[in-house]
């Protein structure tokens, strides 16, 4: 009779599975989000605020309360994000977290932001442009459908003299 070692029958399992091709995969989102654009203007940063979701080959604008990005002066600030966990256009409204006590487990770098709901729904938000910060402005995040439903408005552009 032959005996075999743990050892030598983990390392046969593994040999079978990196002989199989089997990888780790990448979660598909269900959604993305498109921030517009914005240009710093001085050195207190900016709130970030008006998105657009493409979800389900819909697009619907969407307002964040709770959100704000750092950079220099003068820099042109672009973010976007992924929408995962979302079977609902309608459970994207709510309010989110920085973390989760029970968040699921995921690659984080220094360039990007998840943000969770109760809901089952995660926002991972990022930038190309290291030089950007985003960051949450209190505990929570809002996200509602509609571009005014916080009652803000743009800021007027300062008349040209």
């Amino acid at each position: 009779m032959t005996t075999y070692r743990p050892v030598q029958l983990l390392t046969a399992a593994l040999s079978l599975l990196l002989a199989s091709g089997v990888t780790a995969q990448t979660a598909t989102p269900d959604a993305l989000l498109t921030f517009s654009p914005l240009t710093i203007k001085d050195s207190g940063g900016a709130t970030l605020q008006r998105a657009t979701i493409s979800y389900q080959d819909q697009s619907y604008q969407v307002m964040f309360n709770g959100l704000g990005v750092g950079a220099p002066k003068g820099t042109l600030v672009k973010v976007q994000g992924e929408v995962y966990g979302l079977h609902d256009a309608a459970d994207l409204e709510g309010e989110y977290v920085s973390e989760l006590a029970d968040a699921p487990p995921r690659e984080v770098s220094t360039d990007d932001m998840w943000l969770d709901s109760v809901r089952g729904v995660s926002l991972r938000l990022h930038t190309d442009n290291r030089a950007i910060t985003l960051a949450c402005g209190s505990d929570t995040v809002i996200v509602k459908f509609g571009w005014d439903d916080f009652g803000w408005e743009e800021e007027p552009d300062p008349p040209v003299e």
